[in-house]
């Protein structure tokens, strides 16, 4: 993964000269925990944890991206394409089952830009939303369904001649509509379908594991056999696994150290699992402590040593919880007065405060 080097004639992906990097992130396969405040079953407050996966950025060359062709995989229908925009009928009769409408518009859509022997695009999907009358999150949710069935594949982009802006991000397009695998044909009933995924790939999956309905699938098979009849040369692969294609390739890129990541991982640290069920005045109260502080300490700071904290009102004694003894003693040594401060103005009623560990009262 050298350096491109760059000379008078260069242009990048974009049709300029500014240095561009391409990214991607990867889970890692470990979590942080995160907590967010709802309204309880009595009109109280309850508190629930969740969980957000930690990512790790993978960054690709200019040359890696160029390279990267979608075309390469699986088996095609044959047709030409030219300086027009050409949807196969195949891509219609049988693809449109499972990109459905939205999915077939968003690819036409993303196809008219990778004209010639163009196979990327950096498309204006707002622009393109309206277009189509749907909203960025539905765009968003079509534009994962095409990259599930290697239509598309994403790469973030970032400018570094522009003191590394984050810009639109680059889109890898197929060109020849391939051929449904068996799997897909057919069904593959192995399939084990989380309830945790989002609702738009549940409903993908469904169908993955039912396959084609029948009339669909007769309809295929009449196709199939025109072709053989015709000499067309004709191979269903029993299935093609877009995610290892996909992880194969990101497993080539460089991985990198991405500040917001490395801030995920401080924040975690200093993580406090709070009660399941709080009184609400000790979720205002601290919040208006909380509110104070961030307008007189730094950011970091803020994030490493107080996010996450909380505090309990007993009788008139604050307790403040804190994730381990280290973010404890901090907090009394070096934020103790403009904690009793904020509390103070928050409720003037208190007598005491004590800092103390979750967990170990």
């Amino acid at each position: 993964m050298g350096d491109i080097f760059v000379s008078k004639d260069y242009k990048n992906l974009k049709g300029r000269t500014d240095k561009l990097s391409y990214y991607r992130y990867v889970e890692t396969g470990n979590k942080y925990p995160r907590q967010r405040s709802k309204k309880g079953k009595d009109s109280g407050v309850e508190i629930e944890t969740y969980y957000v996966p930690e990512l790790e950025k993978r960054v690709f060359t200019e040359d890696e991206v160029r390279a990267f062709s979608l075309d390469k995989y699986g088996h095609h229908i044959p047709y030409v394409d030219g300086e027009i925009t050409i949807l196969n009928n195949y891509l219609f009769d049988y693809w449109g089952y499972y990109l459905n409408a939205e999915g077939l518009a968003l690819y036409a859509h993303l196809k008219r830009h990778a004209y010639g022997k163009k196979d990327w695009c950096f498309p204006n999907l707002e622009l393109i939303s309206l277009k189509m009358d749907k909203s960025q999150n539905t765009i968003r949710n079509y534009l994962e369904i095409l990259e599930r069935y290697g239509f598309i594949y994403k790469f973030n982009v970032i400018n570094e001649d522009r003191d590394n802006l984050e810009e639109s991000s680059i889109y890898k397009i197929r060109k020849k509509v391939p051929l449904l695998t068996e799997k897909l044909l057919n069904g593959d009933p192995s399939i084990v379908i989380d309830d945790a995924l989002e609702p738009h790939i549940k409903k993908a999956m469904k169908k993955e594991k039912a396959g084609l309905p029948k009339l669909l699938r007769e309809d295929h098979d009449e196709y199939v056999a025109d072709m053989i009849a015709n000499s067309e040369s004709v191979d269903l692969l029993d299935s093609v696994s877009y995610e290892e294609i996909f992880e194969e390739m990101l497993s080539k890129a460089k991985k990198v150290q991405d500040p917001s990541v490395q801030k995920e991982k401080m924040r975690s640290l200093s993580f406090v699992i709070q009660p399941k069920h709080m009184k609400e005045q000790d979720i205002i109260v601290w919040q208006s402590v909380l509110k104070e502080m961030e307008t007189r300490i730094s950011k970091p700071s803020f994030d490493t040593w107080l996010r996450g904290t909380y505090c309990i009102k007993e009788g008139n004694k604050y307790y403040i919880y804190a994730a381990n003894e280290f973010q404890k003693d901090w907090l009394l040594t070096r934020y103790n007065e403009q904690i009793q401060e904020g509390l103070r103005q928050a409720d003037p009623h208190f007598d005491e405060l004590e800092y103390t560990v979750a967990g170990e009262r």
